[in-house]
């Protein structure tokens, strides 16, 4: 077994420990900036500068002649002090002074940098001019240092006004005079706060109960935690608006009490105290009752209560320490890696730094390179070092680049999807990434390489170099599965997205395919950008002023600081634009665009004949035409588009499916009054599959907020899955009206905690919500990827004609595709006597699964190792069980059908702990203190309403819901339910098990129904929302369990020897002995078999349906799989036996590890068997919706008993039940996944009917015609 290399190198973390030395400074204050002065006062500010500083950009920063200032009028210092010539041959060695800019060679061929051999005079002068540090170790040259977090605050606002006047803590001093309303409103806004990020991490990860944030990140002049308020009282219409009244500083994480309910959480903590003791060393508890006992160890957090210990909200803790989407406008950029160089507070924006060599995103900045490095006239920069703006110059002219710095991760809107980008899975074009021999690194190297980069997988890859960082982009050339930007803030590397089918093919501008081996293929593939940034569009181009800088009130979320809508500049059908926002945060009358200047002086927008033209405020010269839905739905217009007319003017009429813009606005099915227009216009959206936060006690870190300083305990930040083929709708909030919008995954936490002694207390765990609903996050997005022909079309949300989008439409409506499921470090087997668990990926990041194609790139001495062994999986965990026909691990408890031996839940927290000698329990105590067993005559199997842990006593509080605008949690995702071949159904109680409590503990009956024996010979459990499935010897039976306690028969179907049933969206599929059957359930209660979907098999068990593949464990055959793409019309694609060792086929499950596919399947007497379906070797389409799977046998297990069922992997998109019940949290105040009622006008017709579209304009279409538009508003 590897040993985790983490835990190797955290014993390095402490080399942070080391606190600079600090030198007392008396400072004295530089009076503010005048508004007005002379050219003779202002100079005379500047004299003593200028005789160093010989040369500059801009004379006063700004580009105005208008503006008078002298140097200190801005940046403090003394004026007075003059320098002589710096080079002198006979200067003393470098770093006298500790300013390693000696160390840097004078050229002048780089740009005219400065010698850095200072002479004792000159250093004299340049320390008696400037406004010195009080730790100099930290500031070692006139570069913005790497990672400077809390070095900032814990300096004089005196120092932070001479290195950055902008900087919030003074910039009322500096800039006040002239931009005071624009600063104030700066140090309210969501960049400077976060209030939404830790407001939404808060709430989701269930530590505070308020889904309107009361945290922000704000600071006071002298650089303590600031709490922040409006300064008047909120009324309805402020609270309808999103305005907060007031935020305050996080909590320090040492006292927040955890949400959590791991059992390491629960009360009963014997040997740890309120503070971190050495944990296994007797002489630290000093009583002999309090030694740790051998194989049990004790693990509870703290021997007292909540918020004491290590009995802490972990979550918060990251927020603290673990680089997420920070730093924030108050601090420095974090200046380590291309991407992520800039200043703080108002020179974060408006001062440029070179951040990224594409022109698309850089605009006139992209020649300036990615590393950070000055452009400067003034002799005293160096040009070949990081960390400095390219002009000493404030601009309006700003890129994509520099706001790229900080909205390029999940928290902060993923703005990569505008350029294009997403996340990279570590597997694309992996021999590139990964060096060709297994990296080792030591110590040293991982506290460098996750001081800037928190993914764990950059200590092993090649991007751990900055060197090769900066230079990925250039390997596009070279590669076959994607291409990369030339951005990489965080350290990370974005791949791009382009145009695929569902199957995954390379689609060129005319939708037609390409081939995967052409070597032009990129060339002709589509950049799937927004057609903003295609024209040339930079951010600042739709975001104006009071966007970026808000408007002064405390905001609980960004859609709500937003003044524009696609509306304000392209109109509506009915309307040209009237270029006045009308967005959430537009004032009453909202902003005129057509009074905006750009920099030249030019009208940024203007109406020029019949046309709007907009001119960029970024590229001198560069203007285009404006595309107006008024125009684009007239046919009388040269601008028609007929398939545009349709989604814009559609009406609500599902017979005949008319459209044309005289459809009234309150007839028409898109209207702009009921959906948000990037729904259709959205050509693809970031599908976050979750992330890996992995803590360790053993180790020291600084905290990046607050008062600083460095604590023990640190987590790495690792994505899990990170896709483009995931298309959800929704409700938005109030925000935006409750209109349909599109909704992404996101942010969805797994946690793990590895203590003092190596012990992993808990691994991936998802937290609980505080509203009681799963942490699996997902919120309404404007993924900023519009475009003209690559859009949603008719068939992503409706039923196909052809009806062959059962599995998009499940994706759409949040039902869940279990595609992307997460199996996890070990795969959970039922055995005929036995459970087991059975490890199956790596712990180090990434948790490649072992005998994968990323196994064989990110770790090749283990992948080798695992070769030798003959693919055998090495680790293996089991405990003697009844007859587990099935299973289900749900947090840290496994759910168990035992037959004859009833259900037991098992205890399995510590199942990766190498402190228990026995890590499969049935109760850490008898069963007078903890009994999870239900005695029943044949238990067959055992159901839960969802995979994801959820909360129902949570979701009571009615005050709370109110408040928090959330939906009511139905009653079925409070029990367990259990299916008895002489009993019929069992219905228990199991939310005792999620309240972290354990001395109640106890589950019991709730029901148990088998009305008539309608169930009697149940076997096998489906759970569609508040319809159950229950397959019984002669058929299934459908059950309405709208009340848990009192199910209803709603149907029956006849199949003969029926097995087994999965549903997927308006088809429930079932194995019996003869073969695959196929339910049209559409209405449950009118459920019925088609007879002509009917597939034979020789002996099909168990099923997982995974988007439009079914695989069926097909006994001695092995695997089936199956094309469900046509349900009606089900296809044999494969059948899998492994060269024959595949022939005992029980179970299947099917989940993602990062952009692959794989496959566990339940073996009978063989065990354990591991395929992978997808890889970018196999499979080059694997970027595709469902490609076709290419499965490959890379490992297995033997059991001791015959291995019969597994355990379904937790669900990452699911967010709503078949009847419209909420399952997962939505991240933005008062959205919601549509109720049954909504689902059901996307494909029922008013008599109730499925009715379907095409996404070709048919060519018998009505449209209505219109006269031609007035021109100009």
């Amino acid at each position: 077994m590897a040993a985790s290399l983490l835990i190797l190198f955290l014993p390095a973390l402490t080399h942070a420990s080391g606190e600079p030395e600090k030198v007392e400074r008396t400072y004295v204050t530089a009076p503010p900036a005048p508004a007005f002065q002379t050219w003779e006062q202002a100079d005379a500010k500047s004299s003593g500068c200028v005789s160093c500083h010989t040369a500059s950009d801009r004379k006063t920063m700004h580009a105005s002649p208008a503006v008078v200032l002298g140097c200190t009028d801005c940046h403090g210092g003394d004026p007075t002090v003059f320098g002589s010539n710096p080079a002198v041959a006979e200067s003393e060695a470098p770093g006298q002074r500790g300013d390693k800019h000696a160390e840097i060679p004078y050229s002048d061929t780089a740009g005219g940098g400065a010698p850095r051999n200072y002479s004792a005079g000159y250093i004299a002068a340049m320390d008696k001019a400037h406004v010195l540090p009080q730790y100099p170790e930290r500031w070692p040259n006139s570069a913005n240092p790497p990672r400077s977090y809390t070095h900032l605050t814990q300096e004089a606002p005196e120092f932070a006004r001479f290195i950055n006047p902008g900087d919030l803590r003074i910039a009322r001093e500096s800039c006040g005079a002239c931009h005071l309303p624009l600063i104030q409103q700066a140090e309210k806004s969501l960049m400077a706060n976060a209030a939404m990020f830790w407001g939404a991490a808060a709430y989701n990860n269930g530590i505070l109960p308020y889904k309107h944030s009361i945290l922000g990140e704000a600071y006071t002049r002298d650089g303590k935690p600031a709490a922040v308020s409006n300064g008047v009282e909120n009324d309805a219409a402020m609270d309808a608006a999103g305005i907060l009244p007031k935020i305050n500083p996080m909590p320090a994480w040492e006292t927040v009490p955890p949400a959590d309910v791991f059992r390491v959480f629960e009360r009963g903590g014997r040997n740890i105290g309120n503070l971190f003791p050495e944990i296994g060393v007797p002489s630290e508890t000093g009583a002999i009752q309090r030694l740790e006992e051998p194989g049990r160890p004790d693990l509870k957090q703290s021997n007292r209560g909540p918020g004491t210990g290590s009995r802490v909200a972990i979550p918060v803790l990251n927020i603290h320490k673990t680089r997420l989407n920070d730093p924030f406008t108050w601090f420095l950029g974090t200046n380590d890696n291309p991407g992520d160089f800039r200043s703080s507070g108002c020179s974060a924006c408006h001062v440029i730094y070179a951040n990224d060599r594409d022109p698309r995103h850089s605009a006139i900045h992209a020649k300036y390179g990615n590393m950070g490095m000055s452009a400067q006239a003034d002799p005293t920069i160096p040009k070949g070092e990081s960390g400095h703006p390219i002009k000493h110059e404030f601009t309006r002219q700003i890129p994509t680049s520099q706001c790229m710095i900080c909205h390029m991760h999940q928290p902060n809107m993923f703005i990569n999807s505008m350029l294009g980008y997403t996340m990279w899975d570590y597997e694309s074009d992996a021999p590139f990434m990964w060096p060709e021999k297994q990296h080792y690194p030591d110590d040293e190297e991982i506290f460098k390489t996750l001081a800037r980069n928190p993914e764990e997988a950059a200590i092993r890859g090649k991007w751990r170099d900055v060197d090769f960082l900066k230079d990925v982009s250039l390997l596009n050339p070279q590669l076959k599965d994607t291409q990369f930007a030339d951005y990489h803030g965080h350290g990370w590397n974005f791949r791009g997205i382009y145009a695929r089918d569902r199957k995954g093919n390379l689609l060129d501008a005319k939708q037609d395919k390409i081939d995967d081996n052409d070597p032009e293929k990129w060339k002709k593939a589509v950049h799937m950008s927004s057609i903003h940034v295609d024209v040339g569009m930079q951010c600042v181009d739709c975001h104006f002023s009071q966007d970026a800088h808000g408007n002064g009130y405390l905001k609980a979320e960004v859609m709500g600081g937003v003044e524009i809508q696609c509306q304000d500049c392209h109109g509506t059908v009915d309307a040209l634009p009237t270029l006045k926002t009308s967005g959430p945060a537009a004032p009453k009358a909202g902003h005129d665009l057509a009074l905006i200047r750009n920099p030249d002086g030019k009208k940024r927008f203007e109406w020029v004949g019949d046309q709007l033209i907009q001119r960029s405020a970024v590229t001198p010269g560069l203007e285009w035409t404006m595309s107006l839905t008024k125009d684009v739905s007239n046919p009388a217009s040269p601008n028609y588009n007929e398939k545009a007319t349709r989604a814009h003017a559609m009406s609500r009429d599902t017979a005949s499916q008319s459209f044309g813009a005289d459809v009234p606005l309150d007839k028409r099915a898109h209207g702009e009054d009921k959906m948000l227009c990037y729904s259709c216009h959205t050509s693809w959206t970031t599908s976050c599959g979750g992330c890996h936060l992995p803590i360790q006690a053993n180790a020291q870190t600084e905290r990046h907020k607050y008062e600083g300083g460095i604590t023990r305990n640190f987590a790495t930040y690792n994505p899990q899955v990170a896709r483009d083929d995931m298309f959800f709708l929704g409700v938005h909030g109030g925000i935006k009206d409750h209109k349909v919008a599109p909704v992404r995954s996101s942010s969805a936490l797994i946690l793990s905690s590895t203590n003092i002694n190596r012990e992993r207390i808990y691994i991936q765990q998802p937290p609980v919500s505080a509203a009681g609903y799963s942490s699996q996050a997902f919120a309404p997005h404007y993924p900023h990827t519009e475009r003209k022909t690559e859009t949603k079309t008719c068939t992503d949300c409706h039923l196909s004609k052809d009806n062959d989008n059962n599995a998009i439409l499940a994706q759409t409506l949040l039902l869940g595709t279990r595609f992307v499921d997460f199996v996890g470090f070990n795969t959970w087997v039922g055995g005929d006597g036995e459970i087991g668990a059975i490890r199956v990926t790596e712990w180090d990041e990434p948790q490649a699964v072992i005998g994968s194609y990323l196994q064989r790139y990110a770790y090749p001495d283990w992948y080798a190792n695992h070769q030798k062994a003959g693919q055998r999986l090495q680790e293996a965990y089991e405990h003697n069980a009844g007859t587990a026909n099935c299973i289900q691990l749900r947090g840290e408890y496994l759910y168990v059908a035992e037959g004859t031996k009833g259900m037991r839940v098992y205890d399995v927290a510590s199942i990766a702990n190498k402190g228990f000698s026995e890590r499969i329990i049935t109760a850490p105590s008898s069963p007078l203190g903890q009994d999870t067993h239900i005695a029943s005559k044949n238990a067959t199997c055992v159901q839960l309403a969802t995979t994801q842990p959820v909360s129902y006593a949570r979701n009571q509080n009615a005050r709370k819901i109110e408040a928090n605008q959330e939906q009511a949690m139905h009653a079925i995702y409070k029990y367990a339910f259990i299916t008895d071949a002489e009993e019929g159904l069992i219905v228990t109680d199991i939310d005792t098990l999620a309240d972290g409590e354990f001395r109640n503990n106890f589950l019991t009956r709730a029901a148990t129904w088998n009305e008539g024996g309608v169930l009697t010979g149940a076997k096998h459990l489906a759970i569609a929302g508040t319809t159950f499935y229950v397959v019984t010897n002669t058929g299934v039976v459908a059950l309405d369990m709208d009340d848990p306690l009192k199910p209803r028969v709603l149907a029956t179907v006849p199949i003969a020897n029926a097995r087994a049933v999965q549903v997927q969206f308006r088809y429930a599929f079932v194995t019996a002995a003869d073969g695959l059957h196929v339910l049209d359930v559409t209405k449950p209660a009118d459920a019925r078999e088609v007879q002509s979907a009917f597939l034979r098999l020789s002996d099909p068990r168990k099923l997982h349906l995974a988007r439009t593949y079914a695989y069926v464990a097909n006994g001695a055959e092995g695997l089936a799989i199956v094309d469900i793409t046509r349900p009606e019309q089900p296809q044999l694609y494969e059948m899998f036996n492994a060269g024959g060792k595949l022939n005992d086929a029980n179970d299947v499950v099917v989940g993602t590890t990062n952009a692959s596919l794989f496959a566990y399947v339940a073996d009978g007497k063989n065990g354990l068997k591991v395929i992978q379906l997808t890889s970018p070797e196999s499979q080059p389409k694997f970027y595709g919706f469902s490609p076709d799977p290419k499965p490959q046998l890379i490992a297995w297990r033997e059991t001791a008993k015959p291995a019969l069922s597994l355990s379904r992997g937790l669900e990452r998109d699911r967010g709503v039940d078949e009847s419209g019940n909420q399952i997962a949290i939505f991240g933005r105040i008062g959205s919601r996944p549509f109720n049954l009622q909504e689902m059901q006008k996307l494909y029922l017709d008013a008599d109730g009917k499925p009715w379907g579209v095409s996404d070709p304009v048919p060519a018998n279409a009505t449209t209505r015609k219109t006269a031609e538009p007035k021109r100009r508003p």
